[in-house]
């Protein structure tokens, strides 16, 4: 597979919807020897499993308990079950996904895994989903997208209204500067609520549509596309809900001013890049894909050296869980300023703004 080169403008038209997500996804009935011999072992174990289990099988709404989880990783490794959707995914998708992200790669037992994937999935046999996605192109769709985007991901808009009221006040604060061009990044944008939230402060704070250019950046092709066309195959109730929010943005003619594009971030941009005045980091730093110290310190570094003079750089994060005890606010803070950023004081996480042009 040849690296994707994806830059996609909003819009919800139909035709440009099913152009795009040809692209991404293989379309029609797919033949795989390696995966039609995955399935006919995970059909035998399946058999097995069923005979000698001595719990119900799973169905949607099943209460799981541990002692259903070790019966299930005795007769069904979640290992042999990775294996053969990893396979799957590179067979279905005409790029290179980032598997860890996958719902299937990173849940601990097939029980979990069915009770994450319900609705499309609702059968108990890997075998039969296998064989059943080799061949039905809407189960495919919705699937892919259940492992790749599941709900839990990117939920909802307003996820920090403490930033956005802090950056009102600051985009009030800094207005005469800003005139002409503001420019703004959300970093790992996920399925582009942030964006939008971004586009929608600065509306509401009396920048004109024209004024403006909003990035969102994801290595996750998938998360591009969704963000792109508010188009969600397994959820089409948040679909719904997702364009009805975002519709005062194409009514006006900012979508035209938004952009969605595959960046990666560890990667340093074009020298010939404008900057920016605004750079969101909302759910990166410190969270299960970037916590290591070095890697945390460069990508920092790179991303401040990507804002205008008087820009400013903010990260917060709803779901990092756990993850705070490896990188609290205030070590992230001690990060920023490390980086030459002078600190603001906000509510929800970390602000800081870049206070002269270093070249």
């Amino acid at each position: 597979m040849e690296r994707l080169k994806l830059h996609y403008t909003p819009q919800f038209d139909q035709a440009a919807i099913e152009r795009d997500l040809n692209s991404l996804l293989v379309s029609g009935p797919i033949a795989d020897k390696d995966i039609d011999g995955r399935i006919t072992r995970l059909a035998e174990s399946y058999r097995i499993y069923a005979a000698y289990y001595p719990y119900g099988l799973w169905a949607p709404g099943l209460a799981i308990t541990r002692e259903m989880r070790i019966q299930t990783e005795t007769y069904l490794p979640v290992d042999d079950i990775r294996w053969a959707f990893d396979h799957f995914f590179s067979a279905a998708l005409r790029f290179h996904p980032f598997i860890p992200a996958s719902v299937v790669h990173n849940s601990a037992n097939w029980l979990d895994i069915l009770h994450s994937l319900r609705p499309p999935v609702s059968r108990p046999d890997p075998s039969y989903l296998l064989r059943t996605l080799l061949t039905d192109d809407g189960l495919r769709r919705c699937f892919i997208f259940s492992n790749f985007m599941p709900l839990r991901y990117g939920s909802g808009f307003g996820r920090y209204p403490r930033q956005g009221e802090f950056l009102r006040k600051w985009l009030a604060a800094n207005r005469m500067r800003l005139a002409g061009e503001t420019r703004c990044l959300d970093v790992a944008c996920g399925s582009g609520e942030g964006t939008y939230d971004m586009a929608l402060l600065l509306m509401g704070s009396g920048f004109g549509a024209n004024s403006i250019q909003i990035h969102g950046v994801s290595i996750e092709p998938l998360e591009l596309f969704s963000a792109a066309h508010a188009c969600f195959p397994n959820r089409p109730e948040r679909e719904a809900a997702y364009r009805r929010h975002v519709q005062p943005l194409f009514e006006c003619g900012a979508s035209g001013n938004i952009c969605f594009a595959l960046e990666d971030i560890s990667i340093s941009p074009p020298e010939e890049e404008k900057g920016y005045d605004i750079i969101l980091c909302n759910g990166l730093l410190g969270g299960p894909f970037l916590h290591d110290p070095v890697d945390l310190a460069e990508t920092i570094r790179r991303l401040s050296g990507r804002l205008r003079a008087g820009g400013i750089m903010l990260a917060a994060s709803r779901f990092h869980g756990g993850w705070k005890k490896l990188l609290s606010d205030e070590e992230l803070r001690k990060l920023f300023g490390a980086c030459g950023l002078m600190l603001q004081p906000i509510a929800e996480g970390v602000a800081g703004v870049r206070m002269k042009d270093e070249g």
